[in-house]
This record gives C-alpha cells, sequence and structure tokens, in this order.
C-alpha cells in the first residue's frame, strides 16, 4: 500500500487529482477528489503568466532574431510546452472522475492480493529511489534557475521583468511536465513490480493449485488495470515524447550555441540541467513500462516450466488447469501504446534519441545556411 500512498505527493505538485485516503469509518482505504479546483486553478494561472511572458520575449525575438535558428527554436521550444501544459491542465480537470475509478480499480487488485497470497516476498524497495527523482528533479531545475536568473540579472539587455518572469515560469512548467510524467512512470513500477511478485511466487514449485488459480486471476485483473491505465494516459504519453523530442533538440543546439558566442557553461547551466535531467527523467520513463514487458515475459516463463514439473505425479485437475494456462499464454497481453502509435517501451527511447541528434545535425545546417553570405 506505501506505493499507493506515495501518489499522493503528486496530488500536492498539482498534477493528479485524486488522494489515496484511510476511512476510519469503513477501516479501509479510498481513493477520492482533493484540491482539483486548486490545482486546476493554480495551473491555469501558472500557464496564462507564461503565455504573457513568452509573448513580449516572442515579440523582442521578432524584432531581433526572429529570422535566426535559435530564435525560430526558441518559439518552437515555448509552443510545445504549451501543447503540452494547456491538455494537461484540461487532463486534470477532465479526466478527474476516470481516475478516481482507475485508481479503485488497482487498489482492490492490490487488496485483493494481499488476501489471497499475503504475506508474499518483500521485493520492492524502490520507494526511496522515487523521492530522489522527485528531490533531484525540483533541487537541481530550482539551482539552475537561480544561477540563471543571476545570470541573466547582469546583463544590461536581459534587465527586464518579463524576461525573468518567462524563465521562472518555463522552469515551473517544466517541473510540472517532469512530475506528471513520473505520475504515469510510478503507475507502471507498481505493475511491474506485482507481476515480479507473481513470478516469484509462481516459481515456487510448493504453491497449491487453488494458489496458482488465484495467481491467474490476479495476472488478469492486473492486465484489466494496464488497459485502462493505458486509455487514461494515451494522449499525454504522445504529448511527452513530443515534449522530450523538442526540449532535448533545442536545449542541445542551445548550448552548442552558447559556446560558440564565446560564453561559458555558467551561462548555459540552465540548459545543460534541462537536457540532463529531461534525458534521464525519459529513460527511466521508458526503462519502467520497458520492465512490465520483461516482467510478463518472465511469467509466461515461469507458468511454461511449472507445467513440466513432476509430470507422472501431476492430477487430473493440475492437467486441466494447466491446458487452460495455455490458452491464456497463446494470448497476446495488452500493450501500454501512445494512442496505438507506438509502444512504450526502451525501443522508443533509443528511436527518440536517434531522431532528437537527426534534428540537432538539421539544425546546424540552418545555421550554415544562416551564415553564408
Amino acid at each position: 500500500m506505501h506505493e499507493l500512498q506515495f501518489l499522493n505527493i503528486f496530488n500536492y505538485c498539482f498534477v493528479s487529482p485524486t488522494y489515496l485516503h484511510f476511512d476510519s469509518l469503513c477501516n479501509r482505504y479510498e481513493f477520492q477528489h482533493k484540491n482539483v479546483f486548486r490545482n486546476v486553478t493554480l495551473l491555469i494561472v501558472l500557464v496564462t503568466c507564461s503565455v504573457v511572458s513568452a509573448i513580449a520575449v516572442i515579440a523582442e525575438f521578432m524584432q531581433t532574431s526572429l529570422l535566426s535558428v535559435i530564435g525560430a527554436s526558441s518559439i518552437i521550444l515555448y509552443t510545445t510546452r504549451f501543447l503540452v501544459m494547456i491538455p494537461l491542465t484540461l487532463w486534470v480537470w477532465l479526466c478527474r472522475h476516470q481516475l478516481i475509478s482507475d485508481n479503485n480499480v488497482a487498489l482492490n487488485v492490490i487488496q485483493h492480493k494481499h488476501a489471497k497470497f499475503y504475506p508474499m516476498p518483500a521485493r520492492r524497495r524502490t520507494l526511496q529511489i522515487y523521492w530522489i527523482q522527485v528531490g533531484s528533479i525540483v533541487i537541481l531545475l530550482t539551482a539552475a534557475l537561480a544561477g540563471q536568473c543571476i545570470t541573466w540579472w547582469e546583463i544590461v539587455v536581459t534587465r527586464k521583468e518579463y524576461f525573468l518572469l518567462n524563465v521562472c515560469a518555463l522552469v515551473a512548467l517544466e517541473i510540472l511536465t517532469l512530475m506528471h510524467r513520473m505520475y504515469i512512470q510510478c503507475w507502471a513500477l507498481v505493475i511491474a513490480h506485482h507481476l515480479d511478485e507473481l513470478v516469484g511466487f509462481v516459481k515456487n514449485n510448493r504453491v497449491e493449485l487453488h494458489l496458482l488459480r488465484a495467481a491467474i486471476v490476479f495476472w488478469e485483473e492486473l492486465e484489466f488495470f494496464k488497459q485502462r491505465a493505458t486509455s487514461t494516459f494515451r494522449v499525454m504519453n504522445v504529448l511527452h515524447v513530443l515534449d522530450i523530442l523538442i526540449t532535448c533538440v533545442v536545449e542541445t543546439y542551445t548550448i552548442f550555441y552558447v559556446f560558440e558566442m564565446g560564453l561559458s557553461l555558467v551561462d548555459a547551466l540552465l540548459n545543460v540541467i534541462t537536457l540532463t535531467v529531461y534525458a534521464a527523467t525519459f529513460f527511466m520513463f521508458a526503462y519502467a513500462h520497458d520492465l512490465v514487458k520483461v516482467k510478463e515475459a518472465e511469467l509466461k516463463d515461469a507458468l511454461k516450466s511449472m507445467q513440466y514439473t513432476n509430470l507422472k505425479r501431476q492430477s487430473r485437475d493440475q492437467k486441466d488447469f494447466y491446458d487452460l494456462v495455455n490458452l491464456k499464454l497463446m494470448m497476446e497481453s495488452p500493450k501500454i501504446t501512445a494512442c496505438g502509435l507506438f509502444e512504450i517501451n526502451l525501443q522508443i527511447f533509443y528511436n527518440v534519441f536517434a531522431a532528437i541528434i537527426t534534428y540537432i545535425v538539421i539544425l546546424f545546417q540552418f545555421r550554415g545556411f544562416e551564415k553564408s553570405p
């Protein structure tokens, strides 16, 4: 239950409308809405402030460097950030009832597991990793923001309030985007860790037949929840991948541009940290979803090998059960996709990384045309 309680932090980070609450009267846990209006209001205010400041900065670019690659790429970055945050704000409001339903399904699945299989081997030690990831995102980006503001304030040209407001709002939107992506990642890890426990449970040769039947039912319940989660996050998964692609391309090009202008690493500190955080969190996001696929494959292998133990001593009920298991194994497990366009796993990380390199090369080609007389 601790992994579900950890998800409450995303309610305080404005990206989740649900909260796991313990009802002392009924003596049970349940998900409920909390801070929905506050979260949506703050997101709207933050996005509005960011849009206003971004318009002022874009107007400045139009007078100076609209035709330059760095100016155009910055405008694309701002547009992408809003393309993610506006649907995210609507998602928090419009999907609040669907999220409550999905979260309660997950809660019932986990409670069913505890009732049938408890105690199981404690194989999860990831809450510390969750906290480290959240703390690293907030601390690194906040520290980089402070350094960037100090650097910009020392430059007379950028000593303008809307410049500082824009960079502060942009970093705040980045933190919220990263928090939402981590929220999706945590649900994938919850599924993967419970599949991992099932693998260890099935590999125990002394497990009784009725418990194995319950394990198959639990696996089906996990697959059902995975389908619901995929449906809930499908649009946001597409937007997150697009955001990662654009952000990494623009930030990488900006870093090279800063060095080309003869400036130091301190002047590009925010860009370096943003690029590092985005790349690292995207890898963990893809790895968490790939882990679900890996654990499902391990569970299927464990169920297959289980059938060939003590063949001579198997009863008729066991053989009938294994026939049902074979039918289950022949069915393809539902995949976690982004609107059916692509599967979320490590392969998408490699594909996006390759696309980032391609678009960086294209930007440098445009940069070469810009320099040529």
